[in-house]
C-alpha cells in the first residue's frame, strides 16, 4: 500500500432526530424528581480531605532550604491523576462534620466535630493561594443550570439551555458500581466558552433516569485564571424512596499563581454517609 493520510473532517452534528439530545432532554425533565432537598429535612455526615502538593516536582528541588528538615517526605512522591506529572504531597487537612438541611423555613448548617492538619502549611499560607483555593474548590452541582468556578459561570450539561450549548453523544454502555449504565458524553459547541467536557453515566432502562456518576473537566482553550487542569468526579447512590444521594465528590486542580513559578496541585475529596430525612 502507498502512504495513507487521515485528515479530520467537518463534523455534521444535528440536534433534530439525535437520540443523544432526546436522551438528555429526558434527563433534564427528571433531574428535580430525585433531589434530596425535596424532603422537609436532610441530614448527613461528611468527611473532607484536602491535599496540597508541588506539581511537576523535580529532583533539583530537593536541595531547597524549606525541605532540609523534611527529607522523609521525598519517600512519598506520587503522580497526578490529571496530567501524569510527579507531585510531592506536602500538606493534608482533614475535617469531619455533620450537615443539616431544613426546607421551611429554609436553613442549612454544618457542625464541625473534628479537624486534623499535617505537613508544611507555610507553602500554602500566602493570601493569593488561599484565595484561589477558596474560589476554585467549591461544591459543584451539575443539576443546577449554572456552576460557578473562579468567579466564572459555567453552563451545566443539564442546564435548560444545554441542547443549544453542548453537543451530546451516546458513546457506550458500561457497568458502574455493579449497575449497567449508558454513557452520555458532551462537549461545548465552542471550546472557548465556559462549559465542560465530560461524561454522565445513567442507569439503563430506568424510567427515572438515575445518574450514577459524573466526570467533568474543562476545555484547554478557555482562559480560567491560574488553572492548568481541572477534574471533577462525583458518584451517587439511590435511597429506598428513589432520592439521589451524593456519596463521593473528588476535585483535582493543577494551577500556578505566578507564571513560570512552581506549579501547585490541590485535591479535595469528600465522602458522605449516614443520610436521614427524619426531623433532627
Amino acid at each position: 500500500l502507498s502512504e495513507v493520510v487521515v485528515k479530520p473532517g467537518k463534523e455534521r452534528y444535528k440536534k433534530k432526530g439525535n437520540p443523544a439530545v432526546e436522551f438528555v432532554e429526558r434527563l433534564m425533565a427528571r433531574k428535580e424528581l430525585n433531589d434530596p432537598k425535596n424532603h422537609d429535612f436532610f441530614t448527613y455526615n461528611k468527611y473532607e480531605k484536602m491535599a496540597f502538593a508541588l506539581n511537576d516536582f523535580s529532583e533539583k528541588q530537593k536541595d531547597k532550604w524549606m525541605f532540609k528538615k523534611f527529607k522523609f517526605i521525598f519517600d512519598y512522591l506520587d503522580t497526578s491523576e490529571v496530567s501524569g506529572k510527579p507531585i510531592l504531597n506536602v500538606s493534608v487537612k482533614e475535617k469531619i462534620s455533620k450537615s443539616y438541611y431544613r426546607k421551611s423555613p429554609h436553613s442549612e448548617k454544618e457542625y464541625v466535630t473534628g479537624i486534623k492538619r499535617a505537613g508544611i502549611d507555610e507553602i500554602f499560607d500566602e493570601e493569593s493561594v488561599q484565595r484561589f483555593v477558596e474560589d476554585v474548590l467549591q461544591d459543584v452541582n451539575i443539576f443546577d443550570n449554572n456552576v460557578n468556578i473562579m468567579q466564572n459561570r459555567f453552563v451545566s450539561p443539564l442546564s435548560r439551555i444545554g441542547v443549544n450549548f453542548y453537543k451530546y453523544y451516546l458513546t457506550d454502555t458500561i457497568v458502574v458500581d455493579g449497575r449497567r449504565c449508558i454513557e452520555l458524553s458532551f462537549a461545548p459547541f465552542n471550546d472557548r466558552t465556559f462549559g465542560f467536557l465530560g461524561r454522565l453515566y445513567v442507569e439503563e432502562a430506568d424510567t427515572n433516569m438515575f445518574i450514577r456518576r459524573v466526570r467533568l473537566n474543562v476545555p484547554k482553550a478557555i482562559n480560567l485564571n491560574y488553572v492548568e487542569n481541572l477534574l471533577i468526579d462525583q458518584k451517587f447512590e439511590r435511597a429506598d424512596d428513589g432520592t439521589r444521594l451524593k456519596t463521593h465528590d473528588d476535585m483535582i486542580v493543577e494551577f500556578s499563581i505566578v507564571p513560570g513559578s512552581q506549579g501547585l496541585y490541590a485535591r479535595r475529596t469528600i465522602s458522605y454517609a449516614d443520610f436521614s430525612f427524619d426531623r433532627p
